[in-house]
């Protein structure tokens, strides 16, 4: 039923994020109470809080918080101003039962007996109440790996009871030292968050977590496996603030001895602290692995990508010297030949008249000027302070406070969506560029190397890591990123139609969502004709609402129990079927291997390392490799085998590395597309699995890897498109309904 599949064998099985508990959620979390430490037990307490007349949701949330710290402190001995952590939940009939770390007690005492019976009790109750339990395991687990941390902190520190319920933060290393000038550093470090499901699965996730620092007291624990930061948020602690950690230097993998520092390695000290502590509390369990039987070989390459439209470039405020000008607008020719230079005012004037003036078939694209402190362009005209993490931050402020003023690309935007959902679209394609400092930084290396000594800038470009290569590097692929944007929405506004001469002809309709905080969603949608080769564009628009009322406007969303922010579906209307690719929780993150203990290997690496710098020598038997050989790989499928230079996938032989790898499993198919060029020293991201299930028009799901439905999506791939000398991770019928909510 799929197209282009081929049938895999002798793949590696890679290691992730998840566990399967294998017995019923009672008898776990009995395991999970009885004690294993004789330093630390869980402790907790049962409360009823009611709410009282009148009273919101936010003050009675606000006040069980407050007498669960005061109860804490209490039993802990802590100081009033004291904060801590805690896992709190909710049961029948307003009562609240909340975890927390405490000093264990002998064995024998009174204190440990009442412990006993009170957790007998507990679970009696829990049983009785039919209550389920996920959460509750999800909190316990949390805290038997905090406990874990602790134990190893107390073989070489006395741990004040003030850290038992302190956020512990994993590898955490100093990404900018604290200086004597401006007092503060930055702290960089992952935050483990642990979750439950009500399939009996435990699955991990790191967050990457960035801070404002300086000096104080408080403990950052070099630890054997890993370094360990216990942060209690209060005046004595060194944490000033949490900053935007997207521009994190915490990358995914390091090769070599980078491997220690970096967030595959953290996993699988976490797998193997989990995997050690349900051990101990004998509680059977299963890792659940990856392991591709099928691959699909199609990408769609080598679409002609010329523009169609009148391009006008604005330049929204960037302050670029004449050499950077002059270099950055040369540049920009090359992809795009004929461009005319418009001025800011022309474009406000055009504005206010609705762009009336302008041809049929024109494209603005718009250079905005990024501060140096900032991830975006957005800013308030009245108050630039105010900082927006995305599009749609700015967009509810904009809906509160319809007077505020915005910057110019920004306003463009707000108008953009507010005429798609009063059905009078902008006549014209927006597309915006962010000129930031290290775009500007680049293009100055570039004129400096080129100008004031061009023998070393021909050798400099010649080497592929060198910063040359990667300012050059970095500017082209912006620029080639951004035609790309604007070929798919001149395609899909003004052209109508995509060559994609190798999709089974058929009907569809592609959904993407976005939520706004007043709870509805925006749904774009966008339906498409595959014919004779080419995908047509039947109708677009965008539908706010809650759920019914979007079921109203497009019935094939009615087999839907909830939509999610940023899903996406497609629609196939001859099958009637609805299929959605989606990444949660619940879906396994690639970590390592299986094959051997990864820890173990870098352990290995570095004493060797160690021993032989002792004697003098130079070390270069590394284990942590980019190899992709089975017995050496440290991420199978993230490092993928590369194809036959002669395999005619092969578009030119630096980009042969792309597959498109699969997993039927029991609710669906995984999906994970490896990248086409060969891996780098380091990953700042990994790629994801995605799960593809498809529902029929009951509402049931149906056999998703043998469905035709399948076979069109994972058919629809891009190489060299989406993601300049790179495979795409979306298919285009996903690009095409993202570009009318998120563009």
């Amino acid at each position: 039923m799929i197209p282009n599949l081929n049938e895999l064998t002798d793949t590696p099985i890679a290691r992730t994020n998840l566990i399967k508990l294998e017995e019923d959620q009672l008898t776990t979390i009995q395991r999970l109470l009885a004690p294993v430490s004789n330093i630390y037990t869980i402790d907790f307490m049962v409360q009823r809080f009611t709410k009282e007349r009148k009273e919101k949701s936010a003050d009675y949330y606000a006040r069980i918080h407050q007498e669960v710290k005061s109860c804490v402190r209490q039993k802990l001995g802590l100081e009033a101003g004291q904060e801590l952590k805690y896992e709190l939940h909710c049961l029948p009939n307003y009562h609240h039962v909340f975890f927390f770390l405490a000093p264990a007690t002998n064995p024998n005492s009174q204190v440990h007996r009442t412990l006993a019976e009170r957790i007998e009790t507990l679970c009696q109750q829990l049983a009785a109440e039919n209550h389920d339990l996920s959460r509750l395991i999800q909190g316990l687990f949390s805290l038997h790996l905090k406990m874990v941390m602790l134990e190893k902190a107390s073989e070489r520190f006395s741990v004040s009871p003030a850290y038992f319920n302190s956020t512990l933060y994993l590898n955490a290393r100093l990404s900018q030292p604290v200086t004597q000038k401006k007092g503060t550093g930055v702290m960089e470090a992952f935050e483990l968050d642990i979750y439950a499901s009500e399939y009996n699965e435990l699955a991990f996730t790191l967050r990457k977590r960035k801070f404002l620092v300086e000096p104080a007291d408080e403990m950052h624990l070099s630890l054997d496996d890993t370094s360990v930061w216990f942060n209690i948020d209060n005046r004595r602690l060194k944490a000033r603030r949490k900053l935007d950690a997207r521009d994190s230097k915490l990358d995914f993998f390091r090769e070599r001895s980078g491997y220690g520092e970096c967030q595959a390695y953290t996993y699988n000290v976490v797998m193997n602290a989990a995997c050690e502590r349900l051990s101990e509390l004998e509680i059977p369990h299963q890792p659940i692995p990856f392991q591709a039987t099928h691959e699909v070989n199609q990408f769609a390459t080598d679409l002609d990508q010329q523009l169609a439209n009148t391009l006008l470039v604005v330049n929204n405020g960037v302050e670029f010297s004449a050499t950077q000008e002059a270099y950055f607008f040369d540049t920009l020719a090359i992809q795009f030949p004929g461009y005319q230079l418009w001025p800011l005012a022309s474009l406000k004037h055009s504005r206010q008249t609705g762009f009336a003036e302008l041809p049929a078939n024109t494209s603005i694209l718009v250079l905005n000027a990024v501060d140096e402190e900032r991830s975006n362009s957005i800013r308030q005209q009245e108050n630039e302070s105010v900082e927006y993490g995305d599009f749609y931050a700015a967009f509810a402020d904009s809906r509160k406070q319809p007077e505020l003023n915005w910057d110019t690309y920004t306003q463009l935007k707000l108008d953009r969506l507010q005429g798609w959902l009063n059905l009078k679209p902008l006549p014209v394609v927006l597309q915006g560029m962010n000129i930031d400092c290290k775009l500007l930084d680049a293009i100055d290396l570039i004129n400096e190397l080129s100008v004031n000594n061009p023998e070393q800038y021909n050798i400099d470009l010649a080497k592929p890591r060198s910063r040359l290569k990667s300012a050059v590097n970095l500017l082209n692929s912006k620029i080639r990123r951004t035609k790309t944007e604007l070929w798919f929405k001149e395609s899909l506004l003004n052209q109508h139609h995509i060559p994609l001469p190798d999709l089974t002809d058929g009907h569809y309709t592609a959904y993407a969502v976005r939520s706004t905080k007043s709870n509805t969603s925006l749904l774009g949608h966008v339906e498409l004709k595959v014919e004779h080769g080419q995908l047509k564009v039947v109708d677009t628009g965008i539908t706010e609402g809650k759920l019914d009322w979007l079921l109203v406007e497009h019935p094939p969303l009615g087999r839907l129990k909830k939509i999610f922010d940023k899903s996406f579906y497609l629609y196939d209307h001859a099958a009637d079927v609805l299929l959605t690719t989606y990444n949660s929780v619940r879906v396994p993150r690639l970590i390592g291997p299986t094959k051997f203990d990864a820890v173990d290997w870098y352990a290995y690496q570095e004493s060797e390392k160690a021993r032989t710098e002792r004697k003098g020598d130079n070390f270069d038997e590394y284990t942590i490799t980019r190899s992709a050989k089975s017995e050496q790989n440290i991420l199978p499928y993230l490092i993928s085998p590369g194809r036959s230079k002669h395999d005619p996938l092969t578009k030119e032989q630096k980009m042969r590395h792309h597959h498109t790898y699969l997993q039927p499993h029991e609710h669906g198919v995984f999906v994970l597309i490896s990248d086409a060029q060969p891996t780098n020293p380091s990953i700042a991201r990994p790629n994801l699995v995605e799960n593809l299930l498809i529902w029929d028009a009951q509402g049931n799901t149906v056999d998703v890897f043998n469905h035709p439905l399948t076979g069109v999506y994972l058919n629809s791939f891009t190489l060299d498109m989406l993601r300049s000398g790179e495979s795409s991770k979306c298919s285009i019928f996903t690009k095409l309904a993202r570009l009318m909510v998120e563009n």
